[in-house]
């Protein structure tokens, strides 16, 4: 099933996660920790964006959490690196994996390229300090796993 979701005057009909993930030509992998309490099937998705002369391809997830509407984790992933990803920042941030920490006001940031995919996952949050943000950013990237074993659910 599809969510209308309405932003002013306009209604826009925004794909169901799985749905979204299914149709990519990649293997997406989504968190299976987060640091409130949601259900994996509350992750929403604008859709993919492909860029046919250029052959790129990505997409989104956003998980809020509705008792704090100041709490949430955003997702971009595709097969280039995100505007903001520096790549000139890249140093190993586990045994496989390349990529770097940022830090604003009001959330963290990890980049990351993962099998060819780049990934960026911010974790907002305006209460916690930079430290505790970093710590739960950390729990995210551990906890990363492909779509199917998280999002299995039928339609």
């Amino acid at each position: 099933m599809d969510y209308l979701v309405k932003y002013g005057d306009v209604k826009h009909i925004v794909p169901t996660t799985k749905l979204t993930l299914d149709a990519l030509p990649f293997t997406a992998k989504v968190p299976e920790y987060f640091p409130f309490n949601e259900r994996h099937d509350a992750f929403k998705t604008s859709g993919i964006n492909y860029f046919k002369r250029e052959g790129k391809i990505e997409s989104d997830l956003r998980l809020d959490n509705r008792s704090d509407p100041n709490e949430r984790i955003e997702m971009i992933f595709g097969n280039f690196p995100h505007k903001d990803y520096d790549l000139s920042k890249n140093k190993n941030i586990d045994n496989k994996t390349k990529g770097y920490y940022t830090e604003t006001e009001n959330y963290s940031t990890i980049y990351f390229v993962d099998q060819g995919i780049y990934y960026r996952i911010d974790y907002v949050n305006k209460e916690k300090l930079h430290k505790e943000r970093k710590e739960e950013l950390e729990k995210i990237f551990n906890s990363l796993t492909e779509y199917q074993k998280v999002l299995n659910y039928k339609y």
